[in-house]
């Protein structure tokens, strides 16, 4: 449950950089990166480690018509939290990462 907070950061961190009007038309396609071995501080709100990062799809973006309740929800999304494991969005240019790098940079300075 406490990984499911994490998803919500980054989840709220790409509304905020689309707005209203993309959550309509729902959100441009675009990559994504597999965290493993997530550990979370004692709020479960920020993490405390990763232990690897890795670009889906070798960095192309992945199909719109299911990703969502496949990548981040449902079965498949909610066995990856709970294995410790998390995927996140990129969005060059609204997200503040773009990359594996920058996602590490962004977490742990």
């Amino acid at each position: 449950m406490k990984r499911a907070l994490l998803f919500v950061v980054v989840v709220g961190i790409s509304g905020v950089m689309f707005g209203g009007s993309a959550h309509s038309e729902g959100p441009p396609p675009h990559s994504h990166l597999l965290l493993t071995g997530i550990e979370l501080d004692e709020s479960g709100e920020w993490p405390l480690s990763i232990k690897k990062c890795r670009p889906l799809a070798n960095g192309q973006a992945v199909p719109l018509n299911a990703h969502h309740a496949n990548l981040h929800t449902g079965r498949a999304g909610e066995a990856q939290w709970e294995a410790g494991n998390g995927v996140v969005p990129v969005f060059p240019g609204r997200t503040p990462w773009s990359n594996c790098d920058d996602l590490m940079e962004f977490f742990f300075g």
